[in-house]
C-alpha cells in the first residue's frame, strides 16, 4: 500500500511539473521608474537650526537649577536660589511656578526622560518643605533638549542638566 501511495505521489508531481513547464508563463514586470531628478529634496527640519551658542545663550540661569552629570540632587547654591524662588511664590499666592526638567543629550531618550522627572521632583520637594502649596506648583520633564543640535562642549551640557522654573 505504501509503495503504490508513493508511486502515486511521484506520478503526480511529475505530471505538475511537466503542466507548468509545458505553459507559458505570464510575467508582471515592474513599471518602467521614472525619470529621477538630478536635484535632491533639502531635509526637512521641524526645527530651526540653533547654535551651540544660541543654545547656551537661551537658558535663564537666574529661573534654573543645575545638576551633576546622572545627579538628582539638589546642591547648597540651588537650595539658596530655591529658597528665593519660595519666598517669591509664598509672597503671591496666585502666582503659579512650572518646573522643567531637562537634561543634556548623553543618555537614551528613556533615560534622558526619568533622570529629567527625577530632578523636577527633587526641586518640588524642596519647594515643598520650605512652605510653597502644592497648588502653586507643577511639574513637567522635558528630557534632552528638543529641536536643538547635540552640545559638544561640557559647559553647554552643564546648562542643559536643569530643572527651569517657568512662572505663569
Amino acid at each position: 500500500m505504501r509503495r503504490i501511495w508513493t508511486g502515486a505521489c511521484t506520478t503526480l508531481a511529475v505530471a505538475l511539473l511537466t503542466a507548468c513547464g509545458s505553459a507559458p508563463v505570464a510575467r508582471i514586470l515592474p513599471e518602467k521608474p521614472a525619470e529621477k531628478s538630478e536635484r535632491k529634496a533639502a531635509p526637512v527640519s521641524l526645527a530651526p537650526a540653533v547654535s551651540e551658542k544660541q543654545l547656551m545663550s537661551a537658558v535663564d540661569e537666574v529661573n534654573s537649577v543645575f545638576f551633576p552629570p546622572d545627579g538628582v540632587t539638589v546642591d547648597a547654591e540651588g537650595r539658596r536660589r530655591l529658597g528665593e524662588h519660595a519666598a517669591r511664590l509664598k509672597a503671591d499666592g496666585d502666582k503659579v511656578v512650572t518646573l522643567v526638567g531637562h537634561t543634556d543629550d548623553l543618555g537614551s531618550p528613556s533615560y534622558n526622560l526619568a533622570i529629567a522627572e527625577q530632578r523636577v521632583n527633587a526641586v518640588y520637594a524642596v519647594l515643598r518643605s520650605q512652605g510653597v502649596p502644592a497648588t502653586q506648583i507643577r511639574r513637567y520633564g522635558l528630557g534632552a533638549e528638543d529641536g536643538g543640535p547635540a552640545c559638544k562642549s561640557a559647559a553647554c551640557r552643564r546648562l542643559m542638566r536643569r530643572v527651569q522654573l517657568n512662572y505663569d
